[in-house]
């Protein structure tokens, strides 16, 4: 039997969304790619990371390195790929790539694995071109075709019940609510232009609407009065009220006031105050820019709609006005009247007052009372990076 490989080729260019995850960990519909791969495959993957990496991915993961020395065939999944729904696993010996020539999925020897190790190509393997196949490279691709993912996702998702008949369910696509989420009286599930899923644990409070395709993952609470739209999948976890529309929230992080939230990708721990606003027009309709590094160029999202990317841990106050295509850096905090600037580097501590690096102990201790507050420590591994991304702000 073959076994199943995730692997990270870092060819993603993330900026501070990929400072404490693999490609494979990214949000990209309903599930990770990790857990898409596995979910196709039912088997639970190994992984190939750079040597920088494994420490952080097999404590984040709760998966082991992939073994070169066993023996058994192997389907390679590129991290980066960008699909949804079930992944087709080509025979044995033949490798499928995008095309211009990125490995999405390989089903290899032994043998061509040893090579890929070493050369990232895939040995003896004959190769496939799927024209329409992608991968993901900057955040922002990962809100492309945001939609499709999630209703291909619901395909290999997790059996749901029926819907309670005390929920009010609106339009002909499917809904899906697990047995043991709670949707309660008033709340409007809007199937009109796509599928609704709710994951189990998850609670739907009154006068929320949520419009499909969108996806509530595991444990997480959508409050009164909110407006859920479509194209947003909120990994495991979350609290989140207001106007939420087109938005990947990782897991673990609040926005559960009024306020605006479109076009966006949310980070691990992030917690957006009261009466926040994000921009995701321009007002001359032009192409957005954004910066993903400090220093870095700018790059083209090729995106009229485009709001902003808020690493993990980032704290923003009440209030806090951000601007279209602004990135805001792992573990900053936000405070200032005016809005921030289009990148804010990481572990900022942003006031009126200026701008000043957050301190290291400071930012650990309260990183600690927030996942401690979801049952979760964080490991040596992830504090070890932690500091080190605090140490090379701070340098700068």
């Amino acid at each position: 039997m073959s076994r199943l490989i995730l692997f990270d080729d870092q060819r993603a260019e993330l900026g501070p969304l990929g400072d404490l995850r693999s490609s494979f960990e990214q949000r990209s519909g309903i599930f990770t790619g990790l857990e898409r791969a596995e979910h196709s495959l039912n088997s639970t993957a190994t992984l190939l990371v750079p040597e920088e990496d494994a420490a952080l991915a097999i404590e984040r993961t709760g998966r082991a390195l992939a073994d070169p020395a066993d023996g058994s065939p192997a389907v390679l999944v590129n991290g980066r790929y960008a699909t949804g729904g079930q992944i087709e696993i080509p025979p044995l010996g033949v490798a499928r790539t995008t095309g211009d020539g990125t490995i999405t999925v390989a089903h290899i020897e032994a043998d061509d694995l040893a090579t890929f190790i070493a050369t990232n190509e895939p040995g003896e393997a004959r190769i496939e071109v799927d024209e329409l196949a992608t991968c993901f490279t900057h955040p922002w691709d990962l809100l492309t075709g945001l939609s499709d993912r999630i209703a291909a996702d619901i395909g290999i998702s997790i059996s749901t019940e029926p819907v309670p008949k005390r929920v009010v369910v609106l339009g002909e696509h499917s809904v899906h609510v697990h047995a043991g989420a709670d949707v309660m009286p008033t709340a409007i599930l809007d199937a009109s232009e796509g599928s609704v899923w709710i994951d189990e644990g998850a609670q739907v409070r009154p006068y929320a609407v949520l419009r499909g395709p969108c996806a509530i993952g595991r444990d997480c609470v959508i409050t009164e009065r909110s407006l859920i739209k479509p194209g947003t999948s909120l990994g495991p976890s979350c609290k989140v009220g207001g106007e939420v529309g087109s938005v990947i929230f990782q897991g673990f992080s609040n926005k559960s006031h009024d306020g605006h939230l479109g076009d966006a990708l949310v980070g691990e721990w992030v917690n957006i105050g009261a009466g926040t606003d994000n921009s995701n027009l321009l007002n001359t309709y032009a192409e957005v820019v954004m910066r993903l590094e400090q220093d870095g160029g700018l790059h083209r999202t090729g995106r009229i709609f485009m709001g902003c990317i808020l690493a993990d841990h980032v704290k923003l106050a009440i209030g806090t006005r951000v601007m279209t295509g602004t990135t805001i850096g792992t573990g900053s905090m936000v405070a200032s009247s005016t809005p921030p600037p289009s990148f804010t580097r990481r572990f900022s501590w942003l006031t009126d007052a200026g701008s000043k690096t957050y301190q290291w102990r400071k930012f650990a201790s309260v990183a600690a009372t927030v996942m401690a507050r979801r049952d979760l420590v964080p490991g040596p591994a992830y504090l070890a990076r932690l500091e080190a991304l605090h140490a090379a702000a701070a340098g700068d």
